[in-house]
């Protein structure tokens, strides 16, 4: 393990709480995403790509092209999940609230002081062939929706790739390329359009035992 000094420490952290800023003032983000799941019961990895739309706080979008038609979509009300690839015939809604698990980039630069212990890593680190800082995170407080994580920042002090290991096990690893901040979105972007004959499951009804449809 390389060893850093404190110069490069203080300057790595400089970088984050950068990067945090600019997450933390940005109107909208968009980006094209490589999502990479492994889980604790299979060890296999399945991969997925699309298109991530946010504006924060409440709303943001993960459009899939492959595998394509599927998308998770957080609209300032509810949580969509949409997923015809592994489960056809329904969608499943859930409050806003459950939109934070899938929220990465919020969860890791939000209020990173308040929320997560960060660590520079000593190691130097290249994602899509560009110079990173790495850095380690553990939550400060009990009840986080992750164990431990990584963020892979560039000298532009934009976020290329986080690795989370949430609290079941499952390790889940976002590479972005071409992320924008400030940029101007689809009118709809933030819209999920119940497919003809899709069922909805509502939490809510579910919980009573219900299911209904458009």
């Amino acid at each position: 393990m390389t060893a850093q000094s404190p110069a490069d420490t203080t300057a790595a952290m400089a970088l984050y709480r950068k990067a945090a800023a600019q997450f933390s003032s940005a109107k909208t983000m968009r980006a094209g995403f490589e999502q990479i799941l492994i889980s604790p019961l299979s060890n296999t990895p399945r991969t997925t790509r699309g298109e991530m739309l946010q504006r924060p706080p409440l709303r943001f979008a993960f459009r899939f092209t492959d595998p394509a038609g599927d998308a998770v979509i957080a609209d300032g009300t509810a949580l969509w999940i949409y997923l015809p690839s592994t489960a056809k015939g329904q969608v499943i809604k859930l409050p806003r609230e459950a939109g934070g698990a899938f929220d990465a980039i919020g969860r890791l630069l939000a209020a990173p002081a308040d929320r997560n212990e960060v660590q520079v890593m000593p190691e130097r680190d290249r994602v899509g062939g560009e110079d990173v800082r790495l850095y380690a995170l553990t939550p400060r407080a009990a009840g986080a929706p992750f164990e431990r994580a990584k963020v892979w920042i560039g000298a532009d002090a934009l976020v290329r790739q986080v690795e989370i290991e949430e609290p079941g096990g499952l390790r889940r690893r976002l590479r972005f390329t071409n992320m924008r901040l400030g940029g101007t979105l689809p009118k709809r972007a933030f819209v999920f359009d119940v497919p003809p004959g899709v069922r909805i499951i509502d939490q809510a009804a579910l919980l009573g035992g219900g299911t209904r449809r458009p």
